[in-house]
């Protein structure tokens, strides 16, 4: 503030400046001045393209008697991002038609005796010494940041030095930048590493940075090499969230996620790239719980369409396992031993014409709820209704132990329900008759029939065929459940024999029925 070239303080400083290289620095204004002196010939290598670069009318810079002793100028101006960290500082400035150097670029260059910068290219770049430093569109640098520990190891209070408190070879031969870092004086300033760093100590960071050739610097190519990774990552991990269990898709998602961390950190430790480690990382994110949600829902669709298409034919215990695990379920056709159950109300034709239409839907929905149940609960399939006839099997579409008893079984408790039922003054005043039940085993071939909206899981083969015979054959026998041959030698039920019959496309067949229904017909 005081130009006075008559002060002694200013003498003094004068004769220092003049007694070791010195460089002064300047800030920009908008307000056109005097430029800086000593003007440092900063050769311009064309072609070059730096659109954003710091112009200015004119500089706030020191008294003209410092400036005639000095080695040389750089601006100290700095600038914050747009969280108003400063993360670079210009490399290069404009005042008026001549170009400045930064502070600290300026300072080393003297120190280590190096010709004047050269400023150019396409991207632009700065070559000082024998290294070149990329720059942005501003012609800047990007700095790394220091803590407050750097900062105690490498600076000395002025007050110390003028009293002698600090020994000579502290600072011989070493780059000194003088400073203030009073809140009052505005020197503190926001960077990556601290909210009030001085700016003495960012000229400094630089100056280290130039020194050991190493400064972050972004490659021209990053945005790409990152939308290319997003892009490639996003679709693993899309893919992955299809085809994956949500555990493994997630872990896989934060694999994807350290590891674009674990890159961007190795190359700026390594090489001083600048990778972006957040954008990619949260496109993998967002790609993730889209996929995530639009899967949980496509999934809840499915499950609730299993639920319901097979919540009436299978246990609920079986439906469950199928909704948990889906690749258990195969309904593209598949050759299984199965139990086949067939039932049929005798007498139904005049129930038809006793009953009227809601009286008969009360009554069969009635019956075919109680009769699907029992199904259910041993663990069958309920295959189909067809008139009045329910149509169910066992060991399919999962393996179930002991399908034959498990059949013969329900086919007991089938008779003991329907028996009670007809024997409601409901139904039994439209002579609602009694239930015959066929079964046999075999191997049959099962899976999804049908076209379009519908398709039906069900069976075909030998057991199926007979076990409706079968059925159709307790009329003559006075028996309520007739049972196969091959499903007695696989039952380790009580059964007794009925004798052979003639069963149309089977010839002569033994069959039998559960002991426990036998002396129980009822006519």
């Amino acid at each position: 503030a005081n130009c006075s070239g008559d002060a002694p303080e200013n003498i003094a400083l004068t004769a220092a400046l003049r007694d070791a290289p010195a460089v002064l620095s300047f800030f920009l204004s908008d307000i056109a001045s005097t430029a800086p002196e000593p003007r440092v010939p900063v050769a311009l290598r064309r072609p070059v393209a730096a659109p954003e670069l710091w112009i200015a009318a004119g500089a706030e810079h020191s008294c003209g008697f410092f400036e005639a002793v000095a080695t040389g100028a750089g601006a100290a101006s700095l600038a914050g991002d747009i969280d108003a960290r400063v993360r670079l500082a210009p490399a290069v400035v404009v005042i008026g038609d001549a170009l400045y150097p930064g502070l600290a670029l300026e300072a080393v260059r003297i120190a280590r005796g190096w010709q004047p910068p050269i400023f150019g290219g396409a991207p632009p770049w700065l070559r000082l010494g024998q290294q070149t430093f990329p720059l942005d569109d501003g012609a800047n640098l990007r700095f790394r940041a220091t803590g407050p520990e750097v900062w105690a190891a490498r600076t000395v209070s002025a007050q110390d030095v003028l009293s002698g408190a600090v020994a000579a070879e502290r600072l011989a031969g070493a780059i000194v930048f003088v400073g203030s870092s009073q809140p009052r004086l505005g020197g503190l300033r926001p960077t990556a590493a601290s909210p009030l760093q001085p700016s003495v100590q960012i000229h400094a960071d630089i100056a280290m940075g130039v020194l050991s050739g190493i400064m972050p610097f972004r490659d021209a190519l990053a945005p790409l090499f990152e939308a290319l990774f997003t892009l490639v990552a996003g679709w693993a991990v899309a893919f992955g969230a299809v085809r994956l269990r949500p555990r493994g898709a997630l872990l896989a998602t934060a694999a994807l996620v350290a590891g674009w961390a674990a890159l961007s950190t190795a190359a700026y430790f390594a090489t001083a790239q600048l990778v972006d480690p957040l954008y990619p990382a949260a496109g993998i994110l967002a790609v993730y719980a889209v996929t995530s949600i639009l899967q949980y829902a496509a999934t809840k669709r499915a499950e609730e369409n299993l639920r319901r298409r097979f919540g009436q034919h299978l246990p609920a215990s079986i439906v469950t396992r199928f909704v948990e695990n889906p690749e258990l379920l195969k309904l593209e056709g598949e050759e299984r031993v199965i139990t086949a159950l067939f039932t049929d109300i005798e007498g139904f034709t005049a129930i038809t014409q006793a009953a009227g239409p809601r009286e008969l839907i009360a009554m069969l929905d009635s019956y075919f709820d109680g009769v699907t149940r029992l199904i259910t609960a041993s663990g069958g399939t309920v295959d189909k209704f067809v008139g009045d006839a329910v149509h169910g099997f066992f060991n399919a579409p999962l393996d179930l132990a002991s399908h034959t008893d498990r059949a013969i079984r329900c086919a007991v408790a089938i008779v003991r329900f329907t028996e009670e039922f007809r024997a409601r003054p409901e139904n039994a005043r439209f002579g609602f008759g009694r239930t015959r039940i066929g079964i046999e085993t075999g191997p049959v071939v099962v899976g999804d029939v049908g076209a379009g909206e519908k398709i039906d899981y069900t069976a075909y083969g030998n057991a199926m065929n007979l076990a409706s015979r079968l059925e159709a054959a307790n009329k003559e026998l006075g028996s309520s459940v007739c049972i196969g041959p091959w499903a007695r030698q696989r039952s380790t039920l009580a059964l007794v024999s009925l004798g052979e019959i003639d069963v149309r496309g089977f010839g002569r067949v033994e069959v039998f029925t559960p002991e426990e229904l036998v002396g129980a017909r009822v006519s």
